[in-house]
């Protein structure tokens, strides 16, 4: 259950930090260009998520 609870918290953290960049990275242009800043966004959350998580467990099992 702890591991369902983590993997949710993460999915939530990688959207919700997704949302904010493309917020930051929006040029105005209506929900066209707030969809394309979140897709580009998730393009470089995602490694950062993913990369994190295996120094993570590289150092700590």
């Amino acid at each position: 259950m702890n591991v369902l609870a983590g993997i949710g918290l993460g999915l939530l953290t990688i959207i919700w930090l997704s949302m904010e960049i493309a917020s930051v990275s929006d040029e105005g242009g209506g929900f066209r260009s707030y969809f394309r800043a979140l897709r580009g966004s998730l393009l470089f959350v995602i490694p950062l998520f993913s990369l994190a998580g295996f120094i993570y467990y590289g150092f700590f099992n």
